[in-house]
């Protein structure tokens, strides 16, 4: 009788912890001046990030957004100081001031630490900026 409630307990114990809000998402460390939000980056009809997201916000409004997986130098892996070490597990999007217009640009593949897409002439619709063939979405 006593086995049988101890691995009842060890049962319920198990099933607590597995589905402890604490447990259903890994610590993630986030590079000085970034945070969590909810994000959407659509390119061509493809959804490349939709829901969590870290971002970064510059002066001006000028802001990244990264998915979820995102690994970053000196936190996920040593910092190399230069481009050459640079690692990327997650789509990323810039968006920016370019005169009086917005543009941006992002990676077109999760491996990609450089933008190869690159949009202008971005409209800010609430919360979203939107141009030809692309959404980016940031709410905090």
């Amino acid at each position: 009788m006593i086995e049988m409630i101890g691995r009842t307990v060890a049962a319920v114990l198990a099933i607590s912890f597995s589905v402890s809000p604490s447990h259903a998402l890994p610590k993630h460390r986030l590079p000085s001046g970034y945070k969590w939000g909810r994000c959407l980056l659509i390119v061509s009809g493809q959804t490349r990030i939709s829901g969590r997201c870290s971002y970064q916000i510059e002066s001006g409004g000028d802001f990244n957004i990264q998915g979820p997986r995102q690994v970053f130098a000196g936190i996920d892996y040593p910092d190399t100081h230069s481009g050459a070490g640079e690692m990327s597990k997650d789509y990323w999007a810039d968006v920016y001031k370019d005169g009086d217009l917005w543009a941006g640009y992002a990676n077109s593949d999760i491996s990609e630490t450089h933008g190869d897409e690159h949009w202008e002439d971005l409209r800010r619709e609430g919360a979203c900026y939107i141009g030809k063939d692309v959404k980016v979405c940031l709410w905090r």
